[in-house]
């Protein structure tokens, strides 16, 4: 089957037909349900491996997250997605598991389909195989993750920056036994946010912070170790919580309205991260670090669009490899009732 067989049964052009598929935008209404009917009667099925043969360009784009699920996740995609389907391109979205090896192997997929750029929120140091991947031909950016490399491209949030905000505040109101509750510390975006932590509480005498691990990041793991809290005597509970995320920081609230042993905020503050749409509307109004989501998604596929021309250009020219923009977004403190009080 060939688009020629496809025009010619919907009383059309060729050139209609692949308009039809990469930039429908192009033709009429009446014109695109023509051709979706012709397609429909005959089974007809695009060959994009022939499209990136003919333009030298995959239509495709890789996203690999290490959480589709988590709470931020899914507005970053959509602004992502919004802008790649604009340029008439497709993504693919790929979820690690936090696995170094499913990071990799993600990672050597997309290189054997050569698409034309991938965006990576990485668990491990995944840069020597981004730049074999630039070597190819193949674009990328970090996704909240600084880059380390000179030549790689990312957009990242300044989470030491994030964590200081949180403590600060805490140590502000005057709480001085801190609870900093967590999974996955060897994540660089949860190590920055206890480093930004910790440097406040050095700054502070008398102030202490006590990590409390949890095995995931979610509602359920906050509830659980809100509960572990409510049952220590009083004196050796911490008198605030930085929880690394929202749904960590939710679940504790939950758990300490529940229970009933715990008063928020007067025996123990509750601050989260990320100001997910729930952190608002929560039995206490949970303060938290806010960062940006659909921006932040937005200036992720705007970058690879750059690094994907740059590749192209170096390659015409010639050049030697360029530096790799770096863009880096300040979060902002919300403070709420978990913190603040009535």
């Amino acid at each position: 089957m060939t688009v020629r067989e496809v025009a010619e049964s919907a009383g059309v052009s060729p050139a209609s037909v692949s308009n039809y598929f990469h930039k429908p935008h192009k033709l009429s209404e009446a014109t695109r349900d023509r051709i979706r009917r012709a397609v429909d009667e005959l089974g007809f099925l695009p060959n994009d491996a022939a499209r990136t043969l003919r333009t030298g360009a995959s239509p495709v784009v890789g996203y690999i997250a290490f959480e589709l699920a988590g709470a931020t996740t899914p507005e970053i995609a959509s602004a992502i997605e919004k802008r790649i389907s604009a340029r008439d391109m497709y993504l693919l979205m790929a979820n690690d598991t936090g696995s170094q090896e499913r990071e990799r192997s993600y990672l050597r997929l997309f290189a054997q389909q050569q698409v034309s750029g991938v965006i990576i929120a990485p668990v491990g140091d995944v840069e020597a195989e981004l730049a074999q991947m630039r070597s190819q031909g193949i674009a990328s950016v970090l996704s909240a993750r600084r880059a380390e490399s000179p030549e790689q491209a990312s957009v990242s949030i300044d989470h030491v920056g994030g964590g200081r905000l949180a403590m600060e505040h805490l140590l502000g109101l005057g709480r001085r036994r801190v609870g900093f509750v967590a999974s996955s510390l060897d994540l660089r975006q949860v190590t920055d946010r206890l480093n930004g932590a910790l440097s406040a509480v050095g700054a502070v005498p008398g102030a202490s912070l006590e990590v409390v691990p949890v095995p995931e990041r979610s509602v359920e793991a906050g509830i659980a170790c809100a509960q572990e809290i409510a049952r220590r005597p009083p004196d050796q509970r911490p008198d605030a919580l930085f929880c690394v995320n929202d749904l960590l920081a939710i679940g504790v609230l939950q758990a300490f309205a529940a229970g009933g042993r715990v008063r928020v905020p007067e025996d123990i503050a509750v601050i989260g991260y990320d100001d997910i749409e729930f952190a608002r509307s929560t039995i206490v109004p949970l303060s938290t670090v806010r960062t940006p989501h659909t921006r932040f998604g937005t200036a992720l596929a705007d970058l690879l669009f750059e690094e994907i021309s740059r590749l192209g250009d170096d390659a015409a020219q010639g050049a030697e490899a360029r530096r790799g923009r770096r863009i880096e977004f300040a979060p902002e403190l919300v403070a709420r009732r978990s913190t603040l009080g009535h």
